[in-house]
């Protein structure tokens, strides 16, 4: 049974002065807000291509949008039932998590997830013969190849504020962002039998069960609050961006809507759409606002529902999974979204470019991953070398930062890897990795027109 005090620690990873749980939280909410990589989601899509019209969303401003949902769900459960909960740092922990829930995503979101696992599928078993001169260890084959090829913008997120940016949020709050508390290797099944958590993040993960007491595989409950927010935001936010942009028409989105739903929905429905085409401030502003009121209210009382099952660490639903007409209203805009705005030939285009971009910055970049280990070192300290002068220009425009992450994981064996080489290629795939996912959308396309010659 998970304990809420165990569960709310002001403790951290690294050494730090001791703190009130509050004013730990509000420090860690000062770092999140001013960090780079929050900044970065200014220049990453969320769905339509980034552009002179400032109203449609990129990753922050969804971010945002999760943001304050999860303090609205967090609001409501307290109104409903009145919590031992400390009040502000709860909050601060939710929004911090809603606000971080999308960091870790590469340029063109989901879409570039799915290259650079395809692009590692494809190449890391050619590249590491290339580079090592030898055959993989069973452990690098059932272990280590499989988790650089299961890369997830969720345990990047945790990498990214962790490992890369080394912010020492307290565990509670890095503890908030872990979608899916599984590393590889475990036997245990997460929720959605997803991999939340890099093999290069096994030690951290293990501090916050080991704090938090947090069983192997159980989520800590905020988690179920911050996803269901992001739930909450994204299902009308796209519909709403799709109208924006004239690719659906306030119309089309009521037939869509009349014609998916049965009566008893309709019943629920129809006031709140007839509230919304009367409002002076626009229907979607209006619908928006009706509807997020009620999936707020649904999102807190399953949680109080679930309270006990989610403290048990059995609860493997999401807290938006309900009969109730307006939980209907929210899947049929979801379904709305797949068939009307993720097929457009706007969408696709930007899909089209992001992929021969990523792709094609992964494939000049690999050029590092061939090289042995000891040439590799001495170019990233910055000593040339005359046979490998492409690779040193390569090599000059790696972020510092992550180069750092790399060195301070390659520069003590690590016990927990069978072969020394194959923890130093490892970590040398994560920094490639790392470069690339933290890249803005249109950061990864100028590069891909430099290495091309086209600037």
């Amino acid at each position: 049974m998970l304990h809420y005090q165990h569960l709310l620690q002001p403790e951290r990873y690294y050494l730090a002065e001791p703190q009130s749980l509050l004013a730990a939280t509000e420090l860690d909410r000062t770092r999140i807000v001013q960090s780079a990589p929050v900044r970065r989601l200014q220049q990453k899509t969320q769905v339509f291509p980034l552009d002179v019209k400032a109203s449609v969303r990129s990753r922050l401003t969804h971010s945002l949008e999760v943001q304050q949902a999860g303090r609205q769900i967090i609001f409501a459960i307290r109104q409903m039932k009145s919590s031992a909960w400390p009040e502000q740092a709860v909050t601060n922990l939710i929004e911090m998590s809603c606000l971080l829930h999308d960091v870790g995503n590469p340029p063109f979101g989901h879409f570039g997830e799915a290259v650079l696992r395809e692009w590692l599928h494809d190449e890391l078993d050619s590249l590491f013969v290339a580079s090592l001169a030898a055959a993989p260890s069973e452990q690098w084959q059932k272990v280590l190849a499989p988790d650089l090829c299961s890369f997830d913008g969720n345990a990047q997120s945790l990498r990214l504020v962790h490992s890369l940016q080394r912010l020492n949020l307290t565990l509670s709050q890095l503890a908030c962002i872990i979608k899916y508390p599984r590393v590889i290797d475990e036997s245990v099944i997460a929720l959605d039998g997803k991999i939340g958590v890099f093999i290069s993040e096994r030690p951290l993960i293990n501090r916050i069960r080991e704090v938090l007491q947090l069983p192997a595989g159980v989520r800590h409950p905020l988690v179920f609050i911050m996803e269901a927010a992001d739930d909450i935001s994204y299902s009308i936010a796209d519909v709403d961006d799709a109208v924006d942009r004239h690719l659906l028409t306030i119309d089309d989105v009521l037939r869509f809507l009349t014609r998916q739903i049965d009566d008893g929905t309709r019943t629920y429905l129809q006031p709140l759409l007839d509230d919304a085409l009367q409002d002076e401030q626009g229907f979607f502003p209006r619908l928006r606002y009706l509807l997020t009121n009620d999936w707020v209210q649904l999102a807190a009382e399953s949680y109080l529902q679930h309270k006990a099952d989610i403290l048990a660490g059995r609860f493997v639903g999401h807290l938006l999974e309900r009969e109730h007409p307006a939980i209907t209203v929210l899947n049929v805009l979801k379904q709305l979204a797949r068939q009307s705005i993720f097929g457009q030939r706007e969408v696709e285009k930007l899909e089209l470019s992001g992929y021969a971009a990523v792709r094609g910055v992964l494939q000049t970049y690999s050029e590092l991953l061939m090289l042995p280990a000891p040439v590799f070192r001495q170019l990233i300290n910055g000593e040339g070398h005359h046979r490998y002068q492409h690779a040193l220009r390569l090599c000059h425009r790696l972020s510092r930062r992550h180069v750092a992450a790399y060195q301070r994981a390659t520069e003590i064996a690590d016990p927990f890897f069978q072969r020394l080489a194959e923890q130093e290629w490892y970590y040398r795939v994560r920094l490639l990795l790392d470069f690339i996912s933290g890249m803005t959308d249109t950061y990864v396309l100028e590069e891909y027109r430099l290495l091309n010659g086209w600037v």
